[in-house]
Parts: C-alpha cells; sequence; structure tokens
C-alpha cells in the first residue's frame, strides 16, 4: 500500500500538529519527501500579509497574480456587518464568501440577519458540533456566503474572506504564537479579497501597523 500525505508546517492552529519529520518517521521505510513550490491561492498582496504572521517554516514563494489590497474594516456593530456582508453577496453572486468567526453565537445571529436579506443563494453554516444535517454537511461547490468557526477553516478556501470578529482577540499578546499561526491560516483562505472586521473604540493591537499591508476603513 502506497500513502501520500500534503502537509504544510505554516498552516497551523496550534503546537500540536505533527512536524513534516513526524510524519514521515511514522510512515518510516522508503518514505520520501518531494517539495511542491508555489502558491496559486492567494494574490501577491494576500500573501504578503499572511507573510506578516507566518510563524517558522521555509519562506514559500510570491504569487505571481495581483489583486487588492486587504481591508482592515471598523464596524459599529452585528447589523453593519450583516448588511456589509449581505452587500458583498448581492454585487457578486457567482462568489463564495467565507465569513470566519470566533463563536458560533455569532455565526447563528449573523446568519439570521442574512436570512431575512433575500439573497440569491441561501447562506450556510458549519458546526463541528452538529451531528449531521443542515449545520453539518456543506456544499462548498456553489457560490454563497458561509459562516465557519476559525478553528475550522484550515483547508479551505473562498473568493472572499472576512474575518468578522477580530476583536475578540484584543487581549491576546499580539507576538503569541498560537494568535500569529491562527490568522495565517484565516489569510490565507482569500483567493481575491480580505477583510479583517473588528468592533469597538479601539483598533486591536494586533492589527496595528498593517498600514503597508492593508487599507484602513
Amino acid at each position: 500500500m502506497s500513502i501520500t500525505v500534503l502537509a504544510d508546517e505554516c498552516q497551523r492552529l496550534t503546537e500540536a500538529n505533527s512536524t513534516l519529520n513526524e510524519i514521515a518517521s511514522t510512515l518510516g521505510r522508503s518514505t520520501s519527501c518531494v517539495e511542491i513550490g508555489g502558491n496559486h491561492r492567494n494574490t501577491r498582496e494576500l500573501a504578503s500579509l499572511a507573510e506578516h504572521f507566518r510563524v517558522g517554516g521555509t519562506q514559500p514563494n510570491m504569487p505571481v497574480r495581483s489583486g487588492t489590497l486587504p481591508a482592515i474594516r471598523r464596524y459599529s456593530g452585528p447589523k453593519d456587518l450583516a448588511d456589509d456582508i449581505a452587500g458583498m453577496a448581492l454585487r457578486a453572486p457567482k462568489q463564495r464568501i467565507g465569513v470566519i468567526v470566533n463563536s458560533l453565537p455569532t455565526a447563528a445571529d449573523l446568519m439570521r440577519r442574512l436570512e431575512r436579506a433575500n439573497l440569491a443563494t441561501e447562506p450556510q453554516l458549519y458546526s463541528s458540533a452538529a451531528p449531521n444535517g443542515r449545520y453539518r454537511d456543506l456544499d462548498l461547490t456553489r457560490p454563497g456566503v458561509v459562516f465557519v468557526h476559525r478553528a475550522s477553516a484550515k483547508g479551505l478556501d473562498f473568493d472572499t474572506v472576512v474575518v468578522a470578529d477580530a476583536e475578540t482577540d484584543s487581549a491576546t499578546d499580539s507576538t503569541e504564537a498560537s494568535l500569529r499561526m491562527t490568522y495565517y491560516v484565516m489569510i490565507t483562505r482569500a483567493r481575491r479579497r480580505l477583510i479583517l472586521g473588528w468592533q469597538g473604540s479601539r483598533l486591536p493591537r494586533h492589527l496595528e501597523g498593517l498600514g503597508g499591508w492593508a487599507t484602513m476603513r
């Protein structure tokens, strides 16, 4: 039996993940490693911002494809956030929009608001706690809005990604490896466009100093 493992040490959400050496050692015997280079998902602007948060690993090659700068956007409240997401979906009905949250109750509230927005495609919400059914079985091939917790974001990609609640990390040390790894993963889910959204009166510390990589709105 042959086994192929595709792995990226930079795509981590915790320190508990296996390293490439640990994977090779566990497989044993005639294991060989081949490096696949290049970034075929993100634009150069998205990859540059992600690089600011990367922890360890070899610096990846920058993409050739260019696009718009990521945006750091302050929202006045949940309604403002939901209205902005709905507007994106209405303007680009054929695109997939991933809304990544740090709280499933936040996702559920936004989901209810978008269900009243008469979008062309019904929004979807994924919950790992759901045994089956609507909140477990996603159709990621169709356009529209998908709400997903950041712990479940790895491996997904969307035309547009909205990190909806960056303010929930305000009390976390901005240099902490787990925070940086999480943002690296979330940012690199976007194929074309990224919005780092936050609410409150003060810009979260981990979003400070990003003026060279993102626009402030």
